[in-house]
């Protein structure tokens, strides 16, 4: 039994040579943003303003980093929450900076949202792996006037009474 007859045979090599005279060439791919450059350099300022001066640089590149992976509009949603929920958008975006195309632990800011509590060596430590040097004397205050703010809401009516000094039972 033959698989090829002769001329199919023939047909293949002639094909198998035509391949290895040709030339691939490389083109450039150029990555798709939606939107144009003005449109995402006024999304990563409009929130990046909101940041506290001393953290207002790493803020405005780490949102510049995070519109390359992620949708403005996805990043809006997410901010926004944060902001509804009266938490920091600093520690929210220290949390995603350790976010890149390949990996992102979404655990720490799903904890964050969920709790409003973060460890600020935590924070210290993602800070001081990028090379950002702040010290916690900066960074305590900004965290402690959120935490209180959770602390308060998830303590609820009784525990507030009882931190002014009311008896509760």
């Amino acid at each position: 039994m033959r698989l090829f007859r002769r001329d199919g045979l023939h047909q293949v090599e002639r094909e198998v040579r035509e391949l290895g005279s040709l030339r691939l060439r490389m083109a450039r791919v150029k990555p798709i943003k939606s939107g144009d450059g003005g449109e995402l350099t006024r999304f990563v300022n409009s929130w990046s303003i909101k940041c506290v001066e001393p953290l207002r640089n790493y803020c405005h590149s780490v949102l510049s980093r995070l519109v390359s992976y992620f949708t403005p509009e996805s990043i809006n949603e997410l901010l926004s929450e944060v902001l509804v929920r009266g938490l920091s958008i600093e520690v929210a975006l220290i949390l995603l900076s350790q976010c890149n195309l390949i990996h992102c632990n979404e655990y720490l800011i799903r904890d964050y949202l969920e709790t409003g509590r973060v460890e600020i060596n935590q924070l210290m430590g993602i800070l001081s792996s990028q090379g950002i040097k702040i010290s916690q004397r900066t960074l305590g205050p900004l965290l402690m006037v959120i935490t209180g703010l959770i602390g308060l809401r998830a303590m609820g009516f009784l525990g507030c009474l009882g931190l002014l000094g009311f008896a509760v039972d």
